[in-house]
């Protein structure tokens, strides 16, 4: 069991990078649209959200069918995750 969730965390943390990968992309595109301009950027941009929309549809269907096929080992996965995020929030007040 601790050993499903250890692996539930590290897909986790994939996720977690590829979004923040595709947000940092998503940055990029944003910075060339103001500094440029121009329709190439516009389409770019567009490129870029559609891109990202399909990656988090994806991914959300992704965690859904985890979620559907190892649900205590999802319920504790999100219990630690509050905790620590309670944890931080808590810190930083």
């Amino acid at each position: 069991m601790a050993h499903q969730i250890d692996a539930d965390l590290e897909a986790l943390r994939s996720d977690i990078g590829k979004m923040r990968a595709d947000l940092t992309r998503l940055s990029e595109t944003l910075q060339d649209l103001l500094l440029h301009g121009g329709s190439d950027a516009v389409d770019k941009l567009r490129e870029s959200t559609e891109w990202v929309k399909s990656e988090a549809k994806r991914t959300g269907q992704s965690l859904t069918r985890e979620i559907e096929e190892r649900p205590i080992a999802a319920a504790i996965i999100a219990f630690i995750a509050g905790m620590v995020l309670g944890a931080l929030f808590n810190r930083r007040s």
